[in-house]
């Protein structure tokens, strides 16, 4: 295989197909490409060659996982071997790939990530309701947003994956992967499903199309939908313009079609490429750090919205306050990057809701770190000042070992700050 060309991301050999250097979205063209030539020789099984992958990511490895889905519907069996590269394979491991190509190997992780929701499946409305609920948390405790900018981020979600369960067709939903990146400010999200793809959907409601391409054009407009019934059709068109009004980038593909735009329309990219891909797969990067207002994202001619209830209002809201129940909101006690995570979560609230003070409800937690203490409250305390931290921080339902190391760390942060 040495003669390789460097463009050249896989290639096969009969039943065997080997992945080179990354994957990532034209890997995935490539890969679709060859493998139809396999599937002309009816293989009883496939290998899949990641041995020599030394990076990849999520917009070429999702719709990869879900033609392996597709292959299993066909009976066809699936054998892998993973990357020899040790960062590479812990990748695939720790990202939940491993486990969704190969179950039979590997068992799904559990492990949560500080900035990002590794690859999971959602098949249920109860299923979806949590990726939501979890990519909205990994939001709010590792960027620095706005209400307006999370509730975009919210809604966009909240449209994409309910398109997979109202749309695709799916019997085992779809996948889900999300990063964020608080250098950059900006968050990244692929959603693919192995269902019946935008063209099939859309017929049902415009008979007259031919071609992915002319679909997904269709797609991306406000307003256009299979069946009313399941949804006003606005989830592309209005997470093509929350990524694009912040200097992002949103593509969909489908079928032979591919869609990709940056920054504005008229920088729109389409084409047909050689790949067949039985699905749809949905990726977008949004700037958080770009302020954009989701009414004004929603704007379509012909439509009227309302601002939607966000998770702030039903999961952190009561009558008096703002209520964070600690058990729930942290992935851990017992360090400082777990400590920070709450703090970017209370920092965040306290700017979306400048009139009421926030419980911290520290109930069923019986010991946490010194460093986490520092790294939460001992910083916070620091970064509001005495007076506002007394006026909006309360601290309920805390055990006497806890409130003795929550009051060490405030007092060691207020002695370094008047030494």
């Amino acid at each position: 295989m040495s003669n390789i060309s460097p463009q050249r991301f896989v290639s096969r050999s009969k039943n065997k197909i080997f992945f080179f250097a990354k994957i990532n979205a034209y890997t995935h063209v490539q890969f679709m490409g060859i493998l139809k030539y396999c599937l002309d020789e009816n293989p009883d099984t496939l290998i899949f060659d990641f041995s020599k992958v030394k990076s990849a990511y999520p917009d070429g490895m999702i719709p990869i996982i879900n033609t392996i889905d597709i292959l299993r519907r066909q009976k066809i069996k699936i054998k892998c071997i993973y990357p020899y590269n040790d960062d590479c394979k812990t990748l695939f491991i720790r990202a939940n790939w491993a486990h969704l190509i190969t179950p039979e190997d590997f068992q799904p992780e559990v492990i949560k990530h500080e900035k990002h929701l590794i690859a999971r499946r959602f098949v249920s409305s109860q299923e979806q309701q949590e990726v939501v609920n979890d990519f909205v948390k990994i939001v709010l405790s590792t960027l620095d947003v706005t209400r307006s900018v999370l509730s975009g981020l919210e809604w966009s979600i909240n449209e994409i994956t309910d398109n997979v369960l109202n749309h695709s067709g799916s019997s085992i939903g779809g996948i889900i992967q999300v990063s964020t990146y608080p250098k950059n400010g900006s968050v990244s999200f692929a959603v693919g499903d192995s269902g019946r793809g935008i063209l099939t959907s859309l017929k049902e409601a415009i008979p007259t199309l031919r071609t992915d391409l002319e679909a997904l054009g269709e797609a991306v407009k406000s307003g256009v939908t299979r069946n009313n019934q399941f949804g006003q059709g606005n989830g592309l068109a209005g997470t093509l313009r929350i990524a694009t009004m912040t200097g992002g980038s949103f593509s969909i593909t489908s079928g032979q079609g591919y869609i990709k735009v940056f920054d504005n329309d008229s920088n729109k990219k389409q084409r047909y490429t050689h790949q067949n891909f039985i699905g749809t797969l949905v990726c977008a990067d949004i700037k958080t750090n770009t302020p954009f207002n989701l009414s004004s994202a929603l704007e379509f001619e012909g439509y009227q919205n309302s601002t939607p209830v966000d998770i702030i209002e039903t999961n952190y809201e009561t009558e008096s306050s703002l209520l964070l129940l600690i058990s729930k909101e942290s992935t851990g006690f017992g360090n400082r990057g777990a400590g920070k995570q709450l703090r970017q979560t209370v920092l965040n609230l306290l700017k979306m809701d400048l009139s009421r003070p926030i419980e911290l409800n520290w109930s069923g937690i019986p010991l946490i770190s010194s460093s986490f203490a520092d790294e939460f409250l001992g910083k916070l305390f620091l970064e509001l000042g005495p007076m506002s931290f007394g006026a909006r921080i309360r601290n309920t339902g805390m055990e006497t070992l806890i409130r003795d190391l929550l009051e060490k760390a405030i007092t060691q942060r207020l002695t370094q700050a008047n030494d």
